[in-house]
């Protein structure tokens, strides 16, 4: 992604910032969270194995949106060690504060903040992860510097991303759609949910912030669904805030094909009482030196 204008930038986070705060998506994250939990399961398990993660230490999760991972970092670090769940607006979080309490995770902070600029003091955290988040960052490289700033020395970042675009739970639902309405081409300088696909260039941003060892490690994993297709269906018009506007475009008649093509093609992936998907993420861990 090449360096966009100030402007630009500020444009990209308040169509973010809209996207993922408003109610309705919030809402929906709400709904559907257990299955999507289990969903994802195996990606919240590569951020987990990747942050090599002992008790006592002290994590900053960012974009941690319903809880997964943090709800899972703070019962690995237990009662000595503390977990800060961030977010970009407290919907989200605001369930996992609740899971968090119910299951007396009292090790647990729940913060709104800027990845951008960080309100920590440096050298605060032993570990910062994120699942699912850094894709979304408007500036990479400056974010992975607040990142790098506030681990201590010695510490390291875990992040898990997804990888080409080109995959089964894409395939079955975007594709249809985009065959029935009319989207406007992608901003090339834009952040989006597959930029990782590109081979070393989560490992290239890490460097350019100064991480030593930075890596990546592509992961195919099972994305296993409990429920229908049609269940699956519903669950992505709702929780996939970037493509409702485009859903909304579709008339009674085409929305009706749409679905039976998504459904026809996710049952291809039937497996007991549910789905199983093939997932590609891909994990980037760098160290502070």
């Amino acid at each position: 992604m090449s360096a966009p204008d100030p402007a630009k930038i500020a444009r990209f986070r308040e169509k973010l910032h809209q996207e993922w705060t408003d109610s309705e998506t919030t809402a929906a994250w709400r709904k559907w969270r257990p299955q999507m939990s289990a969903f994802s399961q195996g990606a919240t398990q590569a951020n987990l194995q990747a942050a090599q993660l002992r008790p006592g230490m002290s994590v900053l999760d960012l974009a941690s949106g319903v809880g997964d991972p943090a709800l899972e970092i703070a019962e690995i670090v237990g009662p000595k060690g503390y977990v800060v769940a961030t977010d970009l607006g407290p919907g989200m979080i605001g369930l996992a504060e609740e899971i968090a309490r119910a299951k007396g995770l009292d090790q647990m902070q729940f913060r709104v903040v800027d990845v951008e600029a960080l309100r920590f003091p440096d050298e605060t955290f032993d570990v910062v992860t994120s699942r699912f988040g850094v894709m979304f960052f408007t500036d990479q490289v400056k974010a992975f510097g607040e990142c790098r700033r506030v681990l201590k020395r010695g510490g390291r970042v875990a992040f898990v991303v997804w990888g080409t675009k080109e995959q089964p739970f894409l395939t079955a639902t975007i594709d249809v759609l985009m065959k029935y309405v009319d989207a406007p081409p992608p901003d090339p300088d834009a952040p989006h949910a597959f930029m990782f696909g590109e081979r070393g260039l989560l490992t290239r941003k890490l460097k350019d912030a100064g991480f030593a060892d930075a890596r990546e490690e592509i992961k195919n994993i099972s994305g296993r669904w409990t429920g229908t297709p049609e269940e699956y269906w519903q669950q992505f018009t709702e929780v996939a805030a970037p493509f409702r506007p485009l859903l909304a475009k579709l008339t009674p008649e085409t929305r009706v094909k749409v679905e039976s093509e998504v459904i026809a093609t996710l049952r291809k992936y039937a497996e007991g009482r549910g789905l199983n998907i093939p997932l590609e993420i891909v994990v980037g861990t760098g160290t502070r030196e």
